[in-house]
């Protein structure tokens, strides 16, 4: 086994370890997440804390220990000035953070995980939003990364009879996964469901075909955008907690 390695990383978490160290949560490109000790970073004459901040792009050159790998030296290719400087930024991609933290495996990987990360990034980076704009862009975050994983949402067809959904009265069924048509919502016992309207499934669909730097573009009122967190935050709230 190779003693050291090269990998591109996005930084998740940052914390204290030991007197002196600290323990760096990464996406890598190429090796999925991993658990680092940084040695001597909590000190002031650290040259490796500026490039190991969370939310950063950093190139890691990594050393393997018999615990824990530790990383040799790191260079930051991207700290994503415009999100630290901006309070409501930083609170949106701390959440995004962490549910990616939460949700991804140490170990797991995929290309098109961390491509999603790095266009969550670098979207926010770039666009200057409301803060009710941010918690929507978070939600759809939340739910590209949830397809993802393989929890794509029935978005199209009844997940009861399997017909076609038309616009006005249906359901999202948090149990059966996806929407339920008007009229086998009448019959459907279970009470893990939310109205949803018309134009809140267009903006779903269009959420789990496009990428973050179209839907950031998007026009929605506030009372849509509600209904949209709404239905993305239960979903992800039924599965995962």
């Amino acid at each position: 086994m190779e003693a050291t390695y090269q990998t591109k990383a996005i930084i998740l978490s940052r914390q204290p370890f030991r007197e002196n160290d600290c323990r760096v949560i990464v996406y890598s490109r190429d090796r999925g997440k991993i658990d680092l000790v940084a040695r001597g970073t909590k000190k002031i004459s650290s040259k490796l804390a500026g490039h190991l901040e969370p939310f950063n792009l950093s190139d890691l050159m990594v050393a393997r220990g018999r615990q824990y790998d530790y990383i040799g030296a790191a260079i930051s290719q991207n700290c994503y000035y415009n999100i630290k400087s901006d309070s409501e930024k930083t609170a949106c991609a701390g959440q995004a953070a962490n549910i990616f933290n939460k949700l991804i495996k140490p170990g797991e990987r995929g290309e098109r995980l961390f491509g999603l990360l790095l266009d969550f990034l670098e979207t926010l980076n770039k666009n200057q939003l409301s803060v009710i704009n941010y918690q929507l862009f978070y939600h759809f975050f939340a739910l590209s990364m949830l397809v993802e994983l393989g929890y794509r949402p029935e978005l199209y067809k009844c997940v009861i009879c399997g017909n076609k959904i038309l616009p006005n009265g249906n359901q999202f069924d948090f149990l059966k996964g996806g929407l339920v048509c008007a009229i086998c919502r009448k019959n459907n016992k279970n009470k893990q469901v939310l109205p949803i309207s018309a134009d809140c499934i267009k903006v779903l669909r269009l959420a789990v075909e496009s990428d973050l730097n179209k839907l950031i573009k998007l026009k929605i009122s506030d009372k849509l955008i509600k209904e949209i967190n709404n239905i993305i935050g239960s979903f992800y709230n039924y599965n995962f907690i």
